[in-house]
């Protein structure tokens, strides 16, 4: 029986290599991946900003170190004039200007001591939006340090009345007392810690849509079966058993599918561990291999399952949580496989109720492909 299967698992791969839409297929998945994965490590921003920097202002210096220092989703355009900024951003070339202040050090003196409030960065956008927001607590972020010294340094020449104490002697005592580290820490439900998953916003939204994709070589391999069927492929098989010929025939599909998913989501960066990722792979091909023939049963024909696939991809792409996680839906997310296992990469609770909605899915296809086996007796 073993060997009986195996002859089967090998020539009906030798059908599917012999298919240039099945090779395309295939190709498309790694080299998307490959490509993303070589696009997060050029210069990328979900905002331009353009920004002007006085010369000879130390703390203006300081802060743009700090914007500019590593990585960040935003990408900045330096300018030599505060009207080329500007230009920038009327063009359509940047989607925001920061104008730093020419007295920049001098305003934030002022703003310590509370003498006088002066804007010290006059920020230029065409229209608002989610990246330009936290674009600006960014900014805040990186003027912070320099205002928190602006406050030590104050106190300490006028409330202490240390007035003669040198710059480099009160800089050395804010940095000997600076505290290093995070008040937060960032876990995922499975105790990994989120730092393991060094990858830019470029590539996160991948995975998901690498999980879709899987979801739909289920679908094409469950187009292929009813194909197949129409011209009398599976004509020696008896209804009773047409179910399980279509498992066979979709999971030789999608055992091809799970080894390009894998291989993609290591070419992209956005692997974990391996025990992990076969794991939920492998669960997942179950899933939308039980999935899809239950489609298959409900639609009957090839033609009524074709015209299934972009309303289900619209609905996948927007409940799956691969560019927007919406906080809604909840039910609709539970009907479809990528949801579970986008989840369970980093919580095994998903894991167990993605295994769970299979067993539903395949009791569902079971009872159903009784019904119309009677129907057609």
């Amino acid at each position: 029986m073993v060997k009986g299967m195996w002859i089967r698992f090998w020539l009906l791969q030798k059908r599917l290599l012999k298919r240039r839409s099945f090779l395309l297929m295939m190709c498309m998945a790694p080299l998307f991946a490959a490509g993303v994965g070589r696009l997060s490590q050029g210069s990328a921003g979900i905002a331009t900003v353009a920004l002007y920097l006085p010369e000879g202002d130390e703390t203006a210096a300081e802060i743009s170190e700090r914007l500019l220092d590593g990585d960040s989703v935003l990408r900045y355009l330096s300018c030599g004039k505060e009207d080329e900024a500007r230009a920038l951003v009327e063009s359509g070339e940047a989607d925001a200007a920061w104008i730093f202040a020419e007295d920049m050090e001098e305003r934030l003196g002022e703003l310590a001591e509370r003498r006088r409030v002066r804007p010290v960065v006059t920020v230029v956008e065409r229209r608002d939006s989610v990246p330009l927001t936290l674009g600006r607590e960014i900014l805040a972020a990186a003027i912070y340090p320099s205002y928190s010294y602006a406050v030590y340094e104050g106190y300490v020449r006028g409330a202490l009345g240390m007035e003669e104490a040198s710059e480099e002697k009160l800089r050395a005592v804010y940095e000997s007392v600076a505290v290093e580290g995070s008040l937060f820490q960032m876990v995922y439900p499975d105790q990994t810690p989120g730092e393991t998953e060094d990858y830019s916003y470029v590539q996160a939204p991948l995975r998901g849509i690498l999980a879709i994709w899987l979801t739909f070589c289920g679908l094409a391999g469950a187009l292929w079966f009813m194909q197949d069927e129409e011209r009398g492929v599976y004509g020696r098989v008896p209804m009773a058993k047409r179910l399980t010929a279509s498992y066979g025939a979709c999971g030789v599909f999608l055992a091809d599918a799970s080894v390009v998913l894998l291989l993609s989501v290591k070419l992209s960066g956005v692997f974990t561990d391996w025990k992990k990722e076969v794991v939920s792979c492998a669960v997942f091909v179950l899933c939308v291999t039980a999935f899809v023939n239950l489609l298959r049963l409900l639609c009957r024909t090839p033609q009524k399952l074709g015209v299934t696939l972009l309303p289900l991809l619209a609905v996948m792409l927007a409940l799956c949580s691969v560019f927007l996680n919406l906080q809604h839906f909840r039910a609709g997310k539970l009907l479809l496989p990528p949801w579970y296992y986008l989840q369970s990469v980093h919580n095994v609770r998903y894991l167990y109720l993605m295994a769970a909605y299979t067993l539903v899915l395949a009791a569902l296809g079971l009872l159903l492909q009784r019904l119309l086996n009677r129907r057609a007796g």
